[in-house]
């Protein structure tokens, strides 16, 4: 029996340890003996249909931790609400599916104004449109703050042994791909934070932060081409491979110098900071492809976004899995920041 009134002293909110935290504690009630059970971008099963499956992932935002309101606000009401389903889609494009369905819950405050919920619902309808999506169904609470869950079930068709990207699937020699630039989110975010006027040229990098685009395309284009890992950039560039070399138990060296980079971000940074951000600022959600190395011209090949190598997948050296940067010199390389952990 717990008391109710009791502390815990050892409970922190570590994102990643509570959530195996959660997996251990739920026991036989997680789902195992599905395609793809908890712990990757989505969990994935089959349907009757040989060949059919089902995708569905999770994702929260909610004000103060992911946007801010009020006179320090970092986005609009449609922003928030772009962005929503743009994270939850992305978790579908990370495993190479095609996403269709969005089930949406909304925290609402008793100080929310009706101008707020149309333009997050108007943000919601534009990203939707977008990414070719449909609201199913949904939940509306009173909360203590504003804030947006989305449930996203997507799908594959015709896929040969169940095959899906996943994190696990990682072999030594395969490269590392990411789509885009990265960066831009975070420098985004740095300057809206500055209060100063936003140049022209610079709104790219705030777009990049208030209205990403999901891969979807890139990441169902990598898996009928015969990849078989991915995942997408949210957390943190080198903290998200850090879940693939952890689940493949491999080791991955990122070349500094080949990572894609924001040119905008680089003009106002400088590269040293823009690189720190593209390694650690995540937000960005890129996806991070792993495969054999032959594969790289048919994926890339009539792709609707660029692609580049910055990596590959090597053996382990150590206990445990790691992510290397390396610098020109094929030195380690210690960025500011490797990623982004809720409970910090």
């Amino acid at each position: 029996m717990v008391s109710l009134g009791a502390r815990d002293e050892l409970f922190s909110f570590h994102e990643f340890s509570l959530i195996h935290r959660i997996i251990d504690q739920l026991g036989v009630a997680v789902a195992q003996d599905i395609v793809v059970p908890p712990g990757d971008d989505a969990a994935v099963w089959a349907t009757s249909s040989p060949g059919n499956l089902i995708v569905a992932s999770v994702d929260a935002m909610t004000a103060g931790v992911h946007w801010l309101e009020g006179s320090e606000s970092t986005m609009t009401s449609l922003d928030v609400g772009w962005r929503a389903v743009a994270a939850s889609v992305s978790d579908i494009a990370a495993m190479g599916a095609t996403p269709k369905m969005l089930l949406i819950s909304l925290t609402l405050s008793e100080f929310t104004s009706s101008v707020f919920v149309d333009e997050l619902v108007q943000g919601i309808s534009d990203a939707c449109l977008f990414h070719g999506v449909k609201v199913a169904g949904g939940d509306v609470v009173k909360g203590n703050a504003n804030g947006i869950s989305i449930t996203v079930i997507g799908e594959t068709e015709h896929s040969v042994d169940n095959r899906i990207l996943r994190r696990d699937s990682a072999k030594v020699g395969d490269i590392v791909v990411v789509t885009g630039r990265l960066g831009g989110s975070a420098a985004g975010l740095s300057l809206i934070r500055s209060a100063g006027e936003i140049e022209q040229s610079m709104e790219i990098l705030t777009r990049r932060h208030r209205r990403p685009e999901a891969r979807v395309g890139a990441g169902r284009k990598a898996l009928l081409a015969g990849a078989l890992c991915a995942i997408d950039v949210s957390d943190g560039f080198l903290q998200d491979l850090g879940h693939v070399a952890s689940a493949s138990e491999v080791d991955i060296e990122v070349i500094c110098d080949d990572v894609p980079l924001e040119a905008s971000a680089v003009t106002l940074l400088g590269r040293s900071k823009a690189l720190d951000l593209g390694l650690g600022g995540g937000e960005d959600y890129e996806l991070a492809l792993i495969f054999a190395e032959e594969l790289f011209k048919d994926i890339e090949q009539g792709s609707d976004t660029e692609l580049t190598v910055v990596g590959r997948v090597v053996e382990k050296i150590a206990d445990g899995a790691a992510v290397r940067a390396l610098d020109s010199q094929g030195e380690i390389y210690h960025p500011a920041i490797r990623g982004w952990d809720h409970g910090n």
